[in-house]
């Protein structure tokens, strides 16, 4: 693998090593470990498996590399710099540079999302990705990735902020959304609790990049308060994302099947409640549903009404989900600024226990050793 070198940046050599077919913690039947902590002036991997956004807009790639530069050094793998076809390189191009990446960098932090990372994903060595031992970082697209990590390699694997989408915003990441990702994978934060932030303002606003993006994006689709569904408790490994991406897995030898008792959290980004209704009555007839202690329904960005005019998500999924889960709403996990990081595989807890308080979400890791 080639890379881009630029101030601050560091350049990777290649290696190769056979896919392996083995899973290394099959269906979540052991915990997931956390990957090594981010030192201070890191060196961060970025990898294009989905949209050439950074070749199509690089004044917005531009800033988001500048934003972490300043966390240290950066690795710009050959993906972030091609664009061949539907996507940036060939499936089995991008899976061998992920596996570099994450052996010669601190971790590895996805450039943003799209549609194509599918088709990487059987070339991918999970076996090799539990060695390396190191953080990945990525939502949307990278949604099945970040649970397949914990369900083949026995890794934690992070949902959260991709470097156009959320460090390339024209003054920088927003607060929220920088203080997270360094709280989750920052050596500095060694916290063994630690509870998701649910205040201050939120923004779902589309500004066209390196268009209409020169300013803080503002703006939103409405009220979409962290609010209680369902009451109760639950604690458990976290699992989901974007249920457009997990979907597109169920029924395939590489679905990340959710361990028992799991909390699920679930984007349904731009769904109208009839869409978002079928597409959970798919998870609930594959016994997806089943197998969850608690559920967590992301803030909608950019959320419809069906053609009737009924634009009830949260009576929706009520609808649908088992009786005695408590069910939270309106968190900060997915497309809309600002967004959490969530340790993927990692156990949280579900508090919604006051039906008119504001639900906690709170992430819990092992006390280091000594």
């Amino acid at each position: 693998m080639t890379t881009t070198t630029a101030p601050n940046t560091t350049t990777a050599p290649t290696t190769t090593t056979a896919p392996s077919t083995t899973p290394a913690a099959p269906g979540g039947a052991t915990p997931a470990r956390w990957p090594a902590a981010l030192p201070a002036n890191a060196t961060l991997g970025v990898w294009a498996p989905s949209s050439p956004a950074p070749v199509l807009f690089p004044r917005r790639f531009a800033r988001g590399l500048a934003a972490l530069r300043r966390r240290g050094h950066v690795v710009v793998g050959d993906s972030c710099r091609s664009a061949q076809g539907p996507g940036t390189l060939p499936p089995a191009a991008l899976a061998e540079e992920l596996h570099t990446l994450l052996e010669e960098t601190d971790g590895v932090i996805a450039a943003v999302g799209g549609w194509t990372l599918t088709p990487v994903l059987p070339h991918l060595d999970f076996d090799r990705i539990g060695r390396a031992g190191k953080p990945l970082v990525g939502y949307s697209d990278l949604t099945s990735l970040v649970n397949l990590v914990p369900h083949r390699s026995g890794l934690i694997a992070f949902h959260g902020p991709m470097v156009v989408s959320e460090w390339g915003e024209a003054d920088g990441p927003w607060e929220a959304t920088e203080t997270e990702f360094d709280q989750l994978l920052g050596a500095r934060h060694p916290w063994t609790e630690r509870t998701v932030p649910t205040a201050g303002d939120w923004s779902d606003e589309n500004l066209f990049w390196d268009r209409e993006d020169d300013r803080r994006r503002h703006g939103n689709s409405g009220a979409q308060p962290p609010r209680t569904l369902r009451t109760g408790t639950a604690e458990g490994p976290l699992w989901g994302g974007s249920l457009l991406v997990l979907g597109l897995l169920l029924g395939t030898h590489l679905w990340p099947e959710p361990a028992p008792g799991s909390i699920l959290f679930l984007e349904a980004d731009g769904m109208a409640p009839d869409e978002f209704w079928a597409r959970l009555e798919q998870f609930r007839l594959a016994g997806v549903l089943d197998r969850a202690a608690g559920v967590v329904l992301s803030r909608i960005s950019g959320p419809r009404p069906t053609s009737s005019g009924f634009a009830g998500h949260d009576e929706t999924l009520l609808r649908i989900l088992p009786d005695g889960l408590p069910v939270a709403a309106g968190l900060p996990l997915g497309h809309a600024d600002p967004m959490v990081t969530l340790p993927v595989g990692g156990t949280a807890r579900l508090d919604c226990q006051d039906p008119t308080a504001v639900p906690r979400l709170s992430l819990l890791r092992p006390r280091p050793a000594g």
